[in-house]
This record gives C-alpha cells, sequence and structure tokens, in this order.
C-alpha cells in the first residue's frame, strides 16, 4: 500500500544545493552513473535524480521530507565554510547531519531497483506479505547498532579546518572515513565542499592523498565532477568491472 500521500517524484541521490557548487554558469556538471556505466553532462538540478526513490513501499513515514529539513539546515552551513566564516554549535551539528544523511544515502545508492521480500507482523497481530523499497531499508537502517552514525562521534569537538584543494570531484561516496589501521578508531572525516576546499574534522591528512581515486572507489552509484573535468568512458569501465565482483 502507498506509504504516503506526499511522495517527491523527482528525489536526488546527492544533494542538489550541494552539488551546485560544482555546475558552469549554465548550471551545469559533469556525471557518471556507474550502475548504468554512462557519462553525460546534466542540469545540476537534475543531476543524480531517480523517481521515487525514499517512497516507503510498507513503512509511512515521509524519508523525503526529513531529508529536506536536513538538506534546509545544512547547506547554508556548508555555504559558510566555504566562505570562511565560523559556524555556530547548531550549524556544526546541522552539518554533521547532512554528513550523515549523505552517508546513509550513499550506503544505498546502488539499490534504488532492489525489492525486498519481508513478513510484517501489524499490530493487530495480522502477519502480512509485503515488498520492501529502498525508503523501508533507509528507514529500518536507522536502528540498526552496527550502523556507523557521525552524530554519536562527538565531531563538534573535534578540530574542523578547509583545506585547499585542486579539481576535487563529488559523489554518493564523498564522505570519507579515516582510520591509522583497520579496525582502529575513526580519526578523520572529509568532506569535498566545492572543486577547491576539502572540510577535514579531526586529525589533519597528509598532502597528495588521491581523493578523487579513493571518492570514485567509494561512491556506489553516482560522481559529480566540473564540466570537461570527468573521463565519460569510465563509467562503462567501472560499471563492467563491478559487474564481474
Amino acid at each position: 500500500m502507498a506509504a504516503n500521500e506526499n511522495v517527491v517524484k523527482n528525489a536526488h541521490m546527492v544533494s542538489k544545493g550541494y552539488i551546485s557548487a560544482w555546475a558552469d554558469k549554465r548550471n551545469v556538471v559533469d556525471v557518471l552513473d556507474l550502475q548504468e556505466g554512462r557519462g553525460y553532462p546534466s542540469s545540476h538540478l537534475s543531476a543524480t535524480v531517480v523517481n521515487y526513490v525514499y517512497d516507503p513501499n510498507f513503512l509511512t513515514r515521509n524519508l523525503e521530507q526529513d531529508y529536506s529539513l536536513i538538506e534546509s539546515a545544512g547547506i547554508p552551513a556548508l555555504v559558510k565554510l566555504r566562505k570562511g566564516e565560523p559556524l555556530s554549535e547548531a550549524e556544526a551539528n546541522a552539518v554533521i547531519a547532512f554528513l550523515d544523511m549523505h552517508l546513509d544515502r550513499g550506503r544505498y545508492a546502488d539499490r534504488t531497483k532492489v525489492r525486498a521480500p519481508a513478513v510484517a507482523l501489524r499490530t493487530d497481530g495480522r502477519i502480512e506479505h509485503t515488498e520492501l523499497a529502498l525508503g523501508d531499508a533507509l528507514l529500518l537502517s536507522q536502528a540498526f547498532q552496527d550502523v556507523l552514525r557521525l552524530t554519536a562521534l562527538g565531531l563538534e569537538q573535534w578540530p574542523w579546518q578547509v583545506r585547499e584543494a585542486t579539481s576535487l570531484a563529488t559523489g554518493d561516496g564523498a564522505v570519507l572515513l579515516w582510520q591509522a589501521t583497520d579496525g582502529a578508531p575513526i580519526t578523520t572525516i572529509s568532506f569535498p565542499l566545492s572543486p577547491t576546499q576539502l572540510l577535514v574534522i579531526g586529525e589533519d591528512l597528509p598532502d597528495n592523498i588521491p581523493l578523487n581515486p579513493l571518492l570514485a572507489q567509494n561512491s556506489k552509484r553516482w560522481i559529480v565532477g566540473v564540466r570537461g573535468s570527468l573521463d565519460f568512458s569510465k563509467a562503462a569501465i567501472i560499471a563492467a568491472k563491478r559487474s564481474q565482483e
């Protein structure tokens, strides 16, 4: 049954207000769709759009509205960081919530078409066979204890800096988590603010880290860059390689 009446048809997997920093004067960005294996220029208003992607099939919470509220608070705070302006505590928390949302979306960016069979127990005791869509999976994952939540790391108390960079791309895997070794605690979070600015929360990162290749490896479906910066042929190569894994 339909979960809510106010569904959003053109939902963005990567926030349009965020990727606008990569758009040229005509509002165009380069996009690689690693799931479909193609690259193309697109308006940032329609890049990474998947129709009805956050509409749950069974659960009733309006996930797109939740994301809209996070974006409304988070994107103005990201703009302040780009301008070098200090953030209030509330604005820092808004950025952390935005990064958490971006990370959450990215985990499922290549699973938009997946439908999982499920058995639901209604409050009146009825058992119902149904299918879970991506919106259901995202909502259910919010209760999983083993899913990392950046809001639980105390990032507002970590050092924050905006580093200069060159030709940064972004994508659904743009939130990078850094550890000294596998299994060690996370010491740093990095996130591109624009093609020339990298947000670093926590311990500093060494110079000359190959951020774009790491971002591409971490992205499940979408990579976005400034016009003319992405090799469109790479999308088909990456998609073919992943299909064989």
